[in-house]
């Protein structure tokens, strides 16, 4: 925090977030997040700040390669989107990302109680976030994978799900699809969604059209380190559908 407050000093939150932002396109997350850090060290109401290290956080912790690894910086994007939402409730970014970040932390939670409680915020904080804001086409991307995500949980999951909140709405696998081509027209270059949705149409046993989602894939262009990811797990897909 030292490091983060000294060097933060010499520059206004704008240009910190501006350089952040050229970090992203550079692919180099480590640096970009703490552009952010110094940005709201000096402005610590600066919600998109705070939004940007959860969002960092969450994408950096995802490429760990230990459940210990990647628990530490889930942790941390939590404690950035809660930072987020005790700035304003009502931000539509700040409850996409908390929606999110739960979605990470079910990854490696062990506790099925603890589980079925992050895919109950999922689920309450993306519909806000559409409600906030219809044009969010990644919060309708969550929305979507939330289904496909609930479809295949196992049975002991399912039934902790209904017997703990009594159930939050069906999944449906045709609602997941709908959900996740809104994303598509409205964020036509999001590779997560594209891997997503080839997902729920490979679930639906439409492969025709999961192969040609996963070729378009391939051909995006390469925005984000996250995308790497996406890009290199469609291609693990389409040679298994081809």
């Amino acid at each position: 925090m030292l490091i983060t407050a000294v060097a933060a000093v010499a520059q206004d939150p704008a240009s910190l977030m501006e350089e952040g932002r050229k970090l992203e396109q550079k692919l180099k997350d480590e640096e970009a997040i703490e552009k952010y850090k110094q940005a709201i060290f000096i402005q610590p109401s600066n919600i998109k700040g705070v939004v940007k290290c959860a969002e960092l956080s969450a994408s950096i912790g995802s490429r760990k390669e230990t459940p210990e690894q990647k628990t530490v910086f889930y942790q941390q994007a939590k404690k950035f989107a809660d930072a987020a939402l005790k700035l304003d409730s009502n931000n539509a970014e700040a409850n996409y990302m908390m929606a999110v970040v739960l979605g990470k932390l079910t990854e490696v939670e062990k506790k099925t109680d603890n589980i079925v409680g992050y895919v109950k915020g999922i689920r309450l904080y993306a519909d806000k976030a559409v409600k906030l804001n219809p044009q969010m086409g990644k919060a309708w991307h969550v929305l979507g994978r939330w289904h496909l995500e609930v479809l295949n949980l196992n049975a002991v999951k399912k039934a902790a799900l209904k017997v703990i909140y009594g159930g939050v709405g069906e999944a449906d696998i045709e609602k997941a699809i709908q959900y996740m081509e809104k994303c598509k027209t409205l964020e036509p270059y999001y590779c997560l969604n594209f891997l997503d949705l080839a997902r729920a149409y490979e679930y639906d046993r439409k492969y025709e059209k999961s192969i040609g989602l996963l070729e378009q894939l391939s051909k995006l262009p390469t925005r984000r380190q996250e995308d790497v990811t996406a890009k290199a797990q469609g291609a693990v897909l389409l040679q298994k559908l081809q």
